[in-house]
């Protein structure tokens, strides 16, 4: 008991002194400027919606979509907080293999995209909110709702659920009737120029990396094997020093790789402009997160959305449309499918168990650390 109690002591000091540091630092922010124009236009005056989409899409066909959509998801939230990181995880991914088509959810004799190594840590319980949502929508209006659609639908709603902004999404897309590499992904360490270059090829700039790949890290968990380089076998100088310490005694010695830290270390399951603020701070988690600051541009946006969380939010709601929008099926193309995890003509085998192992759970000593932190706070 008196190595539990000294080392519960241990976290709670280390947590006050990073409360005490992000603070401090959030009180400083007014030191630095804005090197980002803050005057972001709604996402309909920004963004020309694809050939065959539209707002409000289903409004005849199936007018009680994105209600059903909006109430499920709600409701999967309330029961478990990880399916919101989950749902976003599974829109990138998708929309980042040759567009948004739900191909990722493809899970028959032809193989699966879940079985790349980037889908490996996916979320069991999100997918099987899109199933359930697919089948309680095929119950009200059979053949009409792509898996597609609540795809974009169902994670939108989540970043409400979470704290985050409510916005339209054009809906109108189509199921792909084929599966595609993942191999597109920017990794946890790309470069600053690496994440840049792959989302220039899907028609994204600057500030949609920053709102969408930095800031979509709002939600979420990391396993240790994503940051390990970090904090062994030497620390980072960028990181802050108890919080390197903190990942350390998260990860353990030596490492164990699939134990978690949130992305968000002080709310990583609330939506909101702290992820930039740890940025600030040397909380960045992820390497790929740190080298923002290699780009005077990117490391302007940072700044500004850690002050500023309306203007985040307007823009993480822009680059999500422009986002849902890459390389949509519509009108003729691809399908309808009446089960996500199958073509309608094609053959249909159950999802390995091995598939989704991995899931984006947070570990005990994180779950208590956390706590201790809002605590403090």
């Amino acid at each position: 008991m008196g190595r539990v109690r000294a080392v519960s002591l241990w976290m709670v000091l280390v947590a006050s002194s990073i409360v005490t540091i992000v603070h401090a630092a959030r009180v400083d922010l007014q030191q630095f400027s804005s090197e980002v124009s803050t005057n972001f236009s709604t996402p309909e005056e920004q963004i020309n919606l694809e050939l065959g989409l539209a707002v409000n899409f289903y409004s005849k066909s199936c007018p009680n979509a994105e209600t059903i959509i909006s109430q499920l998801v709600s409701a999967a939230i309330n029961n478990d907080k990880g399916i919101a990181p989950g749902l976003l995880r599974i829109f990138f991914h998708d929309c980042f293999s040759q567009g948004c088509d739900a191909s990722l959810l493809l899970r028959d004799s032809r193989g699966s995209e879940l079985n790349d190594a980037p889908n490996a840590s996916i979320r069991r319980s999100a997918l099987n909110l899109i199933d359930q949502i697919k089948a309680a929508l095929e119950r009200t209006c059979q053949r009409v709702v792509s898996c597609a659609d609540i795809i974009v639908a169902a994670t939108r709603d989540s970043i409400k659920a979470t704290g985050g902004p409510s916005f339209a999404v054009p809906l109108g897309r189509r199921d792909s009737f084929n599966r595609f590499s993942t191999g597109l992904l920017p990794g946890a360490s790309a470069t600053f120029g690496d994440q840049l270059g792959r989302f220039q090829n899907v028609r994204l700039n600057t500030q949609d990396l920053v709102a969408l790949a930095s800031g979509g890290h709002t939600l979420g968990v990391a396993q240790c094997a994503s940051f390990q380089q970090r904090i062994s076998p030497n620390v980072d100088p960028k990181l802050n020093k108890d919080f390197a310490n903190a990942l350390r005694q998260i990860c353990g010695n030596p490492i164990q790789s699939s134990n978690t830290a949130g992305l968000d270390f002080f709310s990583p399951f609330k939506f909101d402009n702290d992820i930039f603020k740890n940025f600030l701070t040397g909380g960045a988690l992820l390497q790929s997160d740190q080298n923002m600051d290699t780009d005077s541009t990117a490391w302007g946006l940072v700044n500004t959305f850690a002050k500023d969380q309306g203007a985040f939010f307007r823009q993480f709601q822009a680059s999500f449309i422009k986002m849902s929008q890459i390389n949509p099926l519509s009108g003729n193309n691809g399908e309808i499918r009446s089960v996500c995890s199958r073509s309608n003509n094609a053959g249909f085998e159950p999802l390995p168990e091995d598939v989704v192992q991995g899931e984006e759970m947070e570990s005990p000593v994180e779950r208590d650390f956390i706590k201790q932190v809002t605590d403090e706070e």
